[in-house]
């Protein structure tokens, strides 16, 4: 239960609405950073994950390679016997959980507090092993993309809000527009 209850936090049920999120803070200036590096963190993994790396790599999950080992498969059941729809190579849920993890934490200025999101990607991780559905490689492969995007995002936020300085989109705050409004 734990395990999945974790493993949620990488998965596109809970990704997609952050980039969502991501998307809709961009308008507001006050939030513009977060939501950039979020939206930006989340396509780059995903690109790489899903467009190119799984492709290329087409591994087999670990359930579908040792099906036909009684003692491999009595573990995968006893572990709930999840079945995902592609390839095994990166961890697309850790990809995912650390695209965002380290795209917060580099935006967040408390980093007393931030750090608890790449700990908790971890946690995403590991939670992909005990659910048998990757390999240990797969997770540190997505270890790898999804800090890489993460970064990416980042760096492709701070070059937009660098490029546009002085411009209407860095002076426009849909916030103002819901204080106009209001008065």
């Amino acid at each position: 239960f734990v395990a999945e209850f974790i493993t949620f936090f990488g998965g596109s049920e809970f990704v997609t609405p952050m980039a969502v999120i991501g998307a809709l803070l961009i308008p507001f200036k006050k939030t513009r950073k977060f939501g950039m590096a979020v939206l930006f963190a989340v396509l780059v993994g995903t690109l790489l994950t899903n467009l190119v790396m799984k492709p290329l790599f087409a591994r087999p999950r670990p359930y579908v390679y040792y099906a036909e080992n009684p003692l491999f498969m009595s573990w995968y059941e006893f572990a709930g016997a999840h079945v995902e729809s592609d390839k095994s190579f990166p961890s697309g849920h850790t990809t995912a959980a650390f695209e965002l993890g380290v795209a917060i934490f580099l935006v967040t200025k408390n980093k007393k507090i931030a750090w608890i999101l790449p700990v908790f990607s971890a946690l995403v991780g590991l939670s992909r092993i005990y659910l048998m559905v990757h390999y240990v490689t797969d997770v540190i492969g997505g270890v790898f993309v999804g800090t890489l995007a993460g970064i990416m995002g980042y760096i492709i936020m701070k070059t937009i809000i660098e490029k546009t300085k002085n411009t209407k989109f860095a002076e426009f705050d849909l916030a103002d527009k819901f204080k106009k409004k209001k008065a």
